[in-house]
């Protein structure tokens, strides 16, 4: 596999079928009139959609429609020409129909892009095997979410604050609460590192299938608000792998490049269940818990990608928003694999004259400690 721009396929296998949820807001959905056209109830658009088999999202259903917002649902795509270029037509059919919010369809902080791959991606050729490439992905992605995290976006865009902290409003603010939903994306690494080494890890969908009767006992998270969301695995109708980190787009390119990163994590685990030996040391660098997160990042990108300018592409993204103050803020919800930065930072901040000054006091106090012990005759342990 290696990424290509434009509507060339990028080699994936056919179990790597995917579909797409385009969010974007501005705009106009409601009753289409002479000056404003609607994306969904126009006649020419509702045409060009149904040629392209792409749906509307439900007005009730979606947040983000009834305050200003719309949602496309693509049709299952796959790694072809085709639905290539079909992406990037309904990506720009979509900035055509600006709302009241201003003069263009912006996909802002408010939206997402949520990518589905399909679960038989996490499939072998019999239960063993199965349980391996699952296995397998759920290891590498609860060692290595961070990392996906921060490179799930265009350069410069760090991940919008909504997939890590509840920015939502009024009754959906409340409801939110009341289910603790986190956020739109929450983090699941912590759990799922606890689930795995406890044995009871399990996906859920209420119809069991026989990927989810693997995975024993407890469920990964009920609820679908999580960056990574198993709970449609199983369901005879949406038998997905979604993935909900990134960030809104109308950028056909850079959607494929999350297409490419998210079908690697998966095929890299492939790897490690049916070859082994084939991907073994860049799993075990991978691995590896006393290095930098810089260094984290290198070994994750040389597991994933054979080619440089595929590892470059996503290196680059994460160089540009690793440091972003939502990742700040938000460090305690992710699993830490790597030593952090900032220690070394502090370090390098603190003039060597304070640190001799401290050790200077902390020796005084020990000796006039000693002394007073000694003049009072003090016979007792030291603690």
């Amino acid at each position: 596999m290696k990424f290509i721009e434009g509507n060339k396929p990028l080699g994936l296998s056919d179990l790597f079928q995917f579909g797409i949820e385009l969010e974007a807001f501005n705009v106009h959905t409601g009753i289409p009139t002479k000056d404003k056209p609607s994306l969904y109830m126009s006649k020419e658009s509702k045409e060009f959609l149904k040629e392209r088999r792409w749906k509307n999202a439900n007005i009730f259903e979606e947040d983000l429609v009834m305050h200003g917002g719309a949602e496309c649902v693509s049709p299952i795509l796959h790694d072809t020409e085709e639905d290539w270029q079909n992406l990037s037509e309904v990506c720009e059919h979509m900035k055509k129909f600006p709302g009241k919010h201003g003069d263009e369809v912006v996909a802002d902080d408010k939206c997402g892009c949520h990518i589905h791959i399909d679960a038989r991606s996490l499939t072998g050729r019999n239960i063993q095997e199965t349980e391996g490439i699952t296995g397998n992905f759920l290891k590498l992605w609860a060692e290595g979410e961070e990392l996906v995290y921060k490179m799930c976006n265009d350069v410069g865009s760090p991940i919008r604050a909504g997939a890590l902290e509840n920015k939502q409003k009024g009754l959906t603010r409340l409801v939110m609460k009341l289910q603790h939903i986190k956020a739109m994306a929450s983090p699941t690494g912590k759990k799922i590192k606890r689930d795995i080494e406890r044995g009871t890890l399990k996906v859920s969908h209420k119809r069991q299938s026989f990927l989810r009767k693997l995975i024993t006992k407890n469920k990964l998270d009920p609820r679908r608000y999580s960056g990574l969301n198993l709970t449609n695995i199983g369901n005879p109708k949406k038998n997905t792998v979604e993935f909900r980190i990134g960030n809104g787009s109308l950028d056909s390119n850079v959607i494929k490049q999350n297409v490419f990163l998210y079908s690697s994590l998966i095929q890299a685990a492939r790897t490690m269940t049916l070859e082994p030996e084939k991907n073994k040391k860049q799993v075990d660098e991978f691995f590896q818990s006393d290095v930098t997160e810089e260094q984290k990042a290198d070994a994750f990108l040389n597991l994933l990608f054979q080619d440089e300018q595929d590892r470059k592409i996503y290196k680059d993204r994460w160089e540009s928003v690793k440091d972003a103050p939502v990742f700040t803020r938000n460090q305690s919800q992710f699993a830490q694999t790597f030593k952090r930065d900032e220690f070394k930072q502090i370090a390098k901040r603190t003039p060597v004259t304070m640190v001799k000054d401290a050790f200077s006091r902390m020796k005084e106090m020990v000796v006039q400690q000693k002394d007073t012990k000694e003049r009072e005759g003090y016979n007792g342990l030291e603690l």
